[in-house]
């Protein structure tokens, strides 16, 4: 890497740093207490909670619009006073330049009641719910995106854990709101923190890790097994990404009891990266080695949220380099790559055809990707790849990158700045908004690769099998290490 860029990136990290440690605009004190199992009711989680901001006009303390907000209790200000709600919002004045809200949540009835994987789910005696599930948002004229430090009380033998940043206890939220920050888990679940290769930009020393998180469940694999799956796959990733995506991350487990294989992935990135992923109670090892779904959320990690008509973008990035990932570090193989794609990129010619507007945003954003990468390696006679544009948008970001909210735009112009040319913003200019008929064969054809029944046969004398043969497997120098496999 060039020395400006590592100055700009140390400048970058130590500007973050210096955000971290401002003195916040509210503080949030949770205490945790586990009531106790009855009936056939499990122990669960139930938080008292106390956010103080400082404010010199009223301030709006604002509950989740999916049941959160009649659920909490003995809802009070500062002085103790009690606090009528009004819809889904508390107006407090501020006393002595502060706004105070207490309330108490039985976080484990209402994940219960919830059951959704998206806002809050209980196994056993843990919950996995996003913030916004138990923690109000406030907000007061002039404060876009208050900063919140919170303080979590846990009981012996229970955790706490988020994707936040944290330092001596307290988990910082910062640029962004209680809306968007992502997943947290309470209670009692296995907790482990496992070391991962810091992102590029890093200083040396700094230590990167993901927190993970499994919940309550009968697996048929062993702990370990689940343990090594999510080392080993963040390992792959770090491969592609050239460090891990993360400074620090939380990834939790979430049992699906009598099901095989993994299921539903999802990645919510404010505040800190966090993702949750159901695996299925009857998985063995073989299915853990064979999942695509954990490198996929993998890929979102590496990149900001994009806002507007992004979602293409994201999907298709991560529908495209999730294969691309497996087969560097090992663990699929260049011909099973390819047959992936000669099957399903049908499946995204609609989308092209919409001009990314409509079909499937996850098969229509992979195909862009395959014609973009095609592009990039074209014009810099295979010097430069997507993985380049990846990269490079990501430290050019800087490393609050996977935390953040760009444009489809912005996200384009820091990719093409690592490029050196705006290769990224020509396939977009062609290809979005702009109805295009793919002839899929005729692209198989130049690649020189061909679907034979089952079996795929490629042809080096092809146009452009130059370049198929560095998409999947990267340049020849530029090997990635490979990652052990998880099934004997």
């Amino acid at each position: 890497m060039p020395l400006a860029a590592i100055v700009v990136l140390i400048l970058d990290a130590a500007a973050a740093v210096r955000a971290q440690d401002a003195a916040p605009d509210c503080t949030a004190q949770v205490d945790v207490e586990m009531i106790a199992a009855r009936d056939d009711v499990p122990a669960g989680p139930v938080l008292a909670v106390a956010m103080a901001c400082r404010s010199s006009v009223p301030v709006q303390f604002f509950g989740d619009g999916s049941g959160a907000a009649a659920a909490l209790k003995s809802v009070r200000d500062g002085a103790d006073r009690p606090i009528e709600r009004d819809g889904g919002t508390w107006r407090v004045p501020p006393e002595a330049g502060v706004a105070t809200l207490r309330y108490r949540l039985d976080l484990g009835a209402l994940a219960r009641a919830i059951s959704s994987v998206s806002v809050a789910v209980s196994r056993g005696e843990a919950v996995l719910s996003v913030a916004s599930t138990w923690l109000v948002e406030p907000r007061w004229q002039g404060t876009a995106e208050p900063s919140i430090d919170i303080t979590v009380k846990t009981p012996p033998d229970t955790v706490f854990l988020a994707g936040l940043p944290e330092s001596n206890g307290v988990w910082r939220l910062r640029g962004t709101t209680v809306r968007f920050m992502g997943y947290t888990v309470f209670g009692r679940a296995q907790a482990e923190r496992l070391a991962v290769p810091p992102p590029a930009g890093m200083s040396d020393g700094d230590q990167a890790y993901i927190d993970l998180a499994i919940l309550n469940g009968d697996f048929d694999v062993a702990r370990g097994d689940l343990v090594e799956w999510v080392r080993r796959t963040a390992l792959m990733t770090a491969g592609y990404w050239d460090g891990f995506t993360n400074r620090r991350m939380l990834v939790a487990l979430l049992p699906s009891p009598g099901r095989r294989g993994v299921g539903y992935g999802r990645t919510v990135p404010g505040g800190g990266s966090t993702v949750m992923v159901q695996v299925g109670e009857r998985s063995s090892r073989a299915d853990l080695q064979n999942d695509w779904v954990l490198p996929h959320e993998f890929v979102h990690t590496g990149m900001p949220f994009l806002r507007g008509n992004g979602t293409w973008f994201m999907e298709g990035a991560a529908t495209y380099v999730e294969p691309i990932v497996r087969a560097r570090a090992g663990w699929k193989t260049e011909a099973e790559v390819w047959r992936e794609w000669i099957e399903n990129m049908p499946r995204g010619l609609s989308a092209l055809d919409s001009g990314l507007e409509g079909g499937s945003a996850y098969w229509g954003g992979a195909l862009f990707f395959l014609m973009a990468d095609i592009e990039i390696r074209r014009a810099t006679a295979g010097a430069k790849g997507v993985e380049d544009c990846f990269r490079g948008a990501r430290h050019e970001g800087g490393v609050m990158t996977p935390t953040q909210r760009w444009t489809v735009g912005e996200y384009v112009g820091r990719c093409d700045k690592a490029l050196g040319a705006p290769l990224m913003a020509g396939m977009v200019a062609r290809y979005v908004g702009t109805s295009h008929r793919i002839d899929l064969d005729a692209l198989w054809r130049d690649l020189g690769v061909r679907l034979d029944g089952t079996t795929i046969t490629t042809d080096d004398a092809a146009p452009l099998a130059a370049i198929r043969k560095i998409i999947v497997a990267g340049p020849p120098g530029r090997m990635q290490q490979k990652v052990p496999p998880l099934a004997n």
